[in-house]
């Protein structure tokens, strides 16, 4: 959720916790029958044993290709320890007939896994793939917080920065270079934005009250963001060049958890101003606001999908929450996790076929993602309380 506490709050108060609809569809895969590849990895031993579990979880978890021992393309792999690093040779056959054929250099194996991994959902179908990719969320240990960003393999996650003082809301930009978040460090709930280029996160807006749940356009030109000046919590527009803020909602309700559509016109976010937490989209200059959901009685932390066609959010189901996916229009409504009893924080990966959300499922909160084809649910982060994610854009390094 993505002011953390204040849905929730409400709700108690009202006591609001009986869902409109008992009864949801579980979701339909997303993409057609994945292509069936066979690998084979040989070279330096123990480069050869971590390639090849990494290519096949790289495979299997792309939604668009599996393993299998006779498929319609043959990998051929080969790793070596070279003077200057890691070397990767890849070839690639159908019918005997040569696909393609790549090499790879670098420092670590599994980046150079990654890469081929994509490489070859690219060659084989068309789509870009999410090994290379990404996510970043929030970690909270005995120490503090952490701004985390973790890779799509058994690495550690890497903390770009820590503090004793609350951190949360990030939302990584559309170039890569930069995420946004919220920090409490000067006591007050400022936004504030890590670059990647200086290594370094500087303040970019210290409005009375909060400066939260910010999310980026496509363009990279602004954020969208909840406020509250005057003490009601609204949803703000950002230019980060500029420093200049737009208000767009001017109700007494809470307005919160602001999303882009791809093309930018669009706003989807949550408010109760009917009394409990719903969905509504609006244009993004503002203006009258259309409500999206009417099948729960809580809903919350909407993301828009890359393609535009799909809105994740979280909605309370009895006592639990779990995440769902409805079309933009608001109708064709399923059910995506059904394990916990909190799952919340819905992103869509960069290719829209995965969605990275937090969940209780292995008893403490911790970051997850479902990939939309064959539904199968990975856990992501490795240490500590674990949440609120945000996916990196194709190409991050």
């Amino acid at each position: 959720m993505r002011i953390t506490g204040l849905l929730t709050l409400l709700l108690i108060c009202m006591g609001i916790g009986t869902v409109m609809a008992t009864d949801f569809i579980a979701m339909t895969p997303v993409g057609a029958e994945c292509i069936p590849v066979s690998i084979s990895v040989r070279g330096d031993r123990e480069l050869a044993d971590i390639a090849r579990e990494q290519l096949r979880e790289d495979i299997d978890f792309s939604g668009l290709l599996i393993t299998k021992d006779d498929g319609y393309a043959e990998v051929l792999v080969e790793v070596r320890n070279t003077t200057d690093g890691v070397e990767l040779r890849a070839e690639v056959f159908s019918g005997g007939e040569p696909l393609l054929a790549r090499n790879y250099s670098g420092n670590a194996i599994y980046s150079l896994v990654h890469a081929f991994a994509d490489d070859l959902v690219y060659d084989l179908t068309g789509e870009n793939g999410i090994a290379s990719t990404w996510v970043c969320f929030i970690t909270r240990t005995a120490s503090g917080y952490a701004l985390s960003i973790k890779s799509m393999d058994p690495r550690a996650e890497r903390n770009v920065m820590m503090d004793d003082e609350v951190i949360t809301t990030p939302a990584w930009s559309p170039d890569g270079d930069r995420i946004a978040f919220t920090s409490f460090q000067s006591g007050n709930g400022d936004l504030w934005c890590y670059s990647f280029p200086d290594a370094a996160a500087r303040k970019i807006l210290s409005s009375p009250g909060l400066n939260s749940s910010p999310a980026w356009s496509s363009d990279g030109e602004s954020i969208a963001l909840t406020l509250s000046p005057n003490g009601n919590v609204d949803i703000y527009v950002l230019d980060p060049s500029s420093g200049e803020t737009n208000r767009l909602t001017l109700r007494g309700s809470i307005e919160t958890s602001a999303s882009f559509s791809p093309n930018g016109r669009q706003i989807v976010f949550t408010s109760d101003r009917i009394g409990y937490p719903q969905l509504y989209i609006m244009d993004s200059s503002g203006g009258t606001a259309m409500r999206a959901t009417r099948s729960h009685a809580y809903c919350d932390s909407p993301s828009w999908s890359p393609d535009g066609d799909r809105i994740a959010y979280t909605a309370r189901v009895g006592s639990n929450f779990h995440i769902f996916v409805m079309d933009a229009d608001g109708s064709n409504i399923r059910q995506v996790t059904f394990e916990g009893s909190l799952n919340e924080d819905p992103v869509w990966g960069p290719t829209g076929r995965h969605i990275a959300f937090s969940s209780d499922m292995d008893g403490q909160r911790a970051v997850f993602v479902l990939e939309l084809n064959g539904f199968t649910v990975r856990k992501l982060s490795r240490s500590g309380e674990s949440y609120c994610p945000t996916w990196s854009p194709l190409g991050f390094r």
